[in-house]
């Protein structure tokens, strides 16, 4: 639960990317129905339930309709930025969370909007995990493949502030092979996303037991 409080000593905020433009999609994917809501509802509301400070929430393409579509119950703390640059690339999307957040932030969860199926408690693993070694970047890995959510320490942000195009964080992990920790999770989540319809289709079975 979002909480000025966590466990734990290192304050550590989330920062939901749902800013795309869905150009595979056809249409705004983040709005797309999934179980009892849509695909960037279960993706917050998951956050919500995970154990960090804050939650910056970048929107871009569709954000009028986004925030109007949203429940209040889910718009209830979090901290709504506007990418308008947003058809540059996703490293505008990082630039735009990380300059929204609190300065008294340590790192910051990266989440993608659309990774539904990503649970809190595996949220939290990841969390957990950077309080206890404070490394510069934690990866979950599930069964030997990593995923997402990725975490990064304030040190890295500089980096990341600089990165140009559509390019994600993991352009910079080669400078610090050293100081990555990698944290295994029994959550086949962290490698699902929704890109076009047949990831859509295939997944939105997946959350009806089809």
């Amino acid at each position: 639960m979002t909480s000025s409080e966590p466990s734990g000593s290192a304050r550590v905020s989330a920062i939901i990317l749902a800013a795309g433009s869905s150009t595979r999609m056809g249409r705004a994917k983040q709005l797309l129905p999934l179980g009892h809501s849509t695909i960037l509802e279960q993706t917050i509301a998951n956050v919500h339930a995970a154990d960090v400070n804050e939650i910056v929430l970048v929107l871009g393409a569709s954000a009028e309709a986004i925030r109007h579509d949203l429940p209040l119950a889910l718009l209830k703390g979090l901290k709504l930025v506007v990418n308008e640059d947003y058809q540059k690339g996703m490293s505008t999307s990082l630039r735009a969370g990380i300059s929204a957040l609190d300065p008294r932030s340590e790192a910051a969860l990266i989440i993608l909007g659309d990774q539904p199926f990503i649970r809190s408690q595996t949220m939290d693993h990841i969390v957990r995990g950077y309080r206890r070694d404070h490394a510069e970047i934690v990866i979950p890995e599930y069964q030997g493949r990593r995923g997402n959510p990725v975490l990064l320490d304030r040190s890295v942000f500089s980096e990341v502030m600089a990165l140009k195009g559509d390019t994600g964080c993991r352009a910079i992990f080669n400078n610090h092979l050293e100081e990555i920790a990698k944290v295994e999770v029994e959550d086949q989540g962290i490698l699902l996303d929704i890109d076009d319809p047949d990831d859509y289709e295939r997944l939105r079975g997946k959350e009806s037991g089809a």
